[in-house]
């Protein structure tokens, strides 16, 4: 590019930024205020209706020269960016120290939300293939759903329950773990279903995986977090004073990155490195702060909206056009309710929960949004989806994320309710 085009470029994806910012910013505290949703619904509904779903409708046809192809991949990245440091974020938000003696119900629920929801996906899974899909791959077209259908939103929980003050609650910290082994199981499944489509499926490399992330998620607990937050207590002990001195965020953002390249060369995505690198350091207060105070509101405003947005710019309701695909999309709505919804309650009851804590936890994993957004996108990369299936894929994660609030606020424990 020369500088010129480089200026053009640019120019447009600030006009853009500055549209998705406004839209995301006056749809999410709409949303938030006269619907009491989460600020992400408000975000994904701006950009269905930024998209070819709502002003494509009615624009004329040159419509997409506000957000022409060429920027996407510039959106892509700031909105990748954003995700990164709300993970790393929501990793140091979180006090597991409940967890010591609840580690039956978080381990009950990751596998009760992953293995009812497999079996819903099995059961609709060979009609929505026959009518919606004939010409993919049975065997990968069902695997996938099962996975989109499994896994639930970390970083829009972790959002949540921040919005919520519920970030350093039983409930909370029980949520966001058995969502992290969800997550993470949900996306070694998602390599796997990659691996197979691409016929270069081996159990061994598979295997190996998994033994280098927890080795990787070790080495961040005893050895990088401590050294961390050693250095910040010597070295940045007037901290809550001066907030975060520069040398110590150099160090931070090195080791950040750094995490978020782990955990991409170990096959997963870079958001995890963020998260697991957030973990390390939550025991250390003062960094928290120091982090929240500085950046939180630029990362929230400016930088997540663009991934949500972006999403809706993607979606095309318009693509269900039959009564048939519409009974098809309640159906895939159903059955991840009843799959997630249903089995984390049975989880969390069956270790001794109290309804409505069970209720609360299951309303959190029942959320779709982000990780489900980005499962989808990659079935669709992967030729796995038609555009109607990516359509009720879409409106899957948004209802499941719209159900959230609700369902906790109806559940939540008088002590808990602000």
């Amino acid at each position: 590019m020369n500088p010129s085009a480089i200026e053009g470029h640019l120019t447009l994806v600030l006009i853009q930024w500055m549209i998705i910012i406004a839209a995301a910013y006056i749809f999410g505290r709409l949303g938030k205020r006269f619907l009491h949703q989460p600020l992400a619904v408000g975000e994904i509904a701006a950009g269905i209706l930024l998209g070819p779903s709502a002003l494509g409708a009615v624009w004329p046809p040159d419509w997409p020269v506000l957000f022409p192809k060429e920027t996407q991949t510039s959106l892509q990245l700031l909105g990748k960016l954003g995700l990164i440091f709300l993970l790393f974020q929501v990793g140091m938000e979180f006090d597991y120290s409940h967890l010591r003696s609840r580690s039956k119900t978080v381990t009950a629920v990751s596998i009760f939300g992953m293995a009812a929801p497999f079996l819903c996906g099995l059961a609709i899974g060979p009609w929505l293939h026959e009518t919606f899909a004939p010409d993919t791959p049975r065997f990968g077209f069902q695997f996938f759903l099962c996975i989109a259908l499994s896994i639930s939103a970390l970083p829009i929980m972790g959002r949540i329950l921040l919005e919520m003050n519920l970030e350093r609650t039983a409930i909370g910290a029980m949520g966001i773990s058995a969502a992290a082994i969800d997550d993470v199981v949900g996306w070694v499944l998602l390599g796997v279903a990659t691996a197979l489509v691409m016929t270069d499926f081996n159990v061994w490399h598979l295997l190996v995986q998994i033994a280098l992330i927890v080795g990787f998620y070790l080495l961040l607990q005893n050895i990088i977090g401590p050294a961390l937050r050693k250095f910040w207590r010597k070295h940045v002990h007037d901290a809550h004073e001066k907030g975060m001195p520069n040398s110590f965020l150099a160090l931070l953002l090195v080791a950040l990155f750094a995490s978020c390249l782990v955990t991409h060369y170990l096959g997963i995505f870079v958001i995890f490195g963020a998260f697991l690198f957030g973990t390390c350091l939550h025991q250390e207060h003062g960094i928290v702060k120091a982090w929240r105070d500085r950046f939180s509101g630029v990362v929230l405003v400016a930088f997540v909206p663009i991934f949500f947005t972006n999403t809706g710019l993607n979606t095309r309701i318009g693509s269900l056009q039959t009564p048939e695909a519409w009974i098809a999309c309640g159906l895939v709505l159903a059955a991840a309710v009843i799959g997630k919804l249903g089995g984390c309650y049975l989880g969390a009851r069956l270790t001794g929960q109290p309804p409505h804590e069970a209720g609360c936890i299951a309303a959190l994993m029942n959320t779709r949004a982000l990780m489900a957004l980005i499962a989808i996108n990659v079935g669709l990369e992967l030729k796995l989806l038609t555009p109607a299936l990516f359509t009720m894929l879409v409106i899957m994660a948004l209802l499941t994320t719209v159900m959230c609030e609700p369902l906790l606020r109806w559940w939540l424990p008088r002590d808990l309710k602000t």
